[in-house]
């Protein structure tokens, strides 16, 4: 039996945020079950941690893997401030214990911080698109608005002067998974409110996920992009998805500092016979 949690990170509310499972393996499992138990799991990730009951070394990196319920990708925020929580919270680590993951993209860290989590993730700085281009993106997003400029980095970024252009944008899902890029980012100033910098959403139907609640791998463009349009150095983003959830970030380097609150919504177990175990 595996322990399994659903946290819901960037957010202290558990009806807000993105929703995460968090599954504490002993050994790997075969990839194809791992990716039957997230796609069991049917939430936008599943973190998947190699946990020995306990940090016996803080200096060795805990080995880390992220799948939605289509495959397994190379980089997840929220999934890994999901995991952090766990740690903190539901499994002994210190509070001032700083962690160590090894993943498809490196060595990342986390830390806790009063209430909130923080990660250390790769910076993507997005660079511009040339124009023209062949992807005509408002009839892509359906969206009357055109948008200001387009970058690209690990997802396409679509920068629109209006935030109403945001909320409105119902994209064909069909068309995105046509396009080249694991997904699209749409991002705005924030107009409506002076604690916040920027709103966004973000749409990978291509790897199962057509829109994310929040996304800590998005925030990798967006901290960069926004950083730099708005000469600030840590910015408020709010994810303007159904359920919403708000990251607080910080470029430094080759490096994005995310910041944002956990709260865990269900704890229990896998009981199924997985990796060869039997009721």
């Amino acid at each position: 039996m595996y322990p399994l949690y659903v946290v819901s990170a960037f957010s202290a509310n558990w009806r807000f945020g993105n929703p995460a499972a968090v599954c504490l393996l002993d050994r790997w499992l075969p990839d194809d079950e791992l990716l039957a138990i997230a796609a069991q799991n049917n939430l936008s990730e599943t973190a998947f941690l190699l946990w020995q009951g306990e940090l016996s070394d803080p200096s060795k990196a805990l080995e880390l893997r992220w799948f939605t319920p289509t495959s397994e990708v190379d980089l997840c925020g929220h999934a890994t401030l999901a995991t952090a929580h766990v740690l903190y919270r539901h499994v002994g680590v210190r509070a001032e214990a700083r962690l160590r993951f090894a993943t498809r993209s490196g060595c990342l860290e986390a830390m806790l911080v009063n209430n909130q989590v923080a990660i250390a993730l790769p910076a993507d700085q997005p660079v511009p698109v040339p124009a023209p281009h062949e992807i005509d993106w408002c009839a892509v997003l359906k969206t009357e608005h055109v948008p200001s400029k387009v970058l690209k980095g690990a997802d396409y970024l679509v920068i629109f002067n209006d935030e109403s252009a945001i909320h409105s944008v119902r994209p064909n899902m069909s068309a995105l998974c046509e396009l080249d890029l694991r997904g699209v980012i749409v991002s705005a100033r924030c107009s409506n409110r002076a604690d916040r910098d920027f709103v966004s959403r973000f749409f990978a139907p291509k790897v199962g996920v057509n829109e994310d609640p929040v996304t800590g791998s998005a925030h990798c463009q967006l901290i960069p992009y926004w950083s730099h349009a708005l000469s600030k150095r840590t910015l408020v983003g709010w994810q303007a998805s159904p359920r919403g959830g708000q990251v607080v970030g910080e470029w430094v380097g080759t490096q994005v500092i995310l910041r944002g609150e956990a709260t865990t919504y269900s704890q229990g177990q896998i009981i199924a016979p997985v990796g060869g175990d039997l009721l």
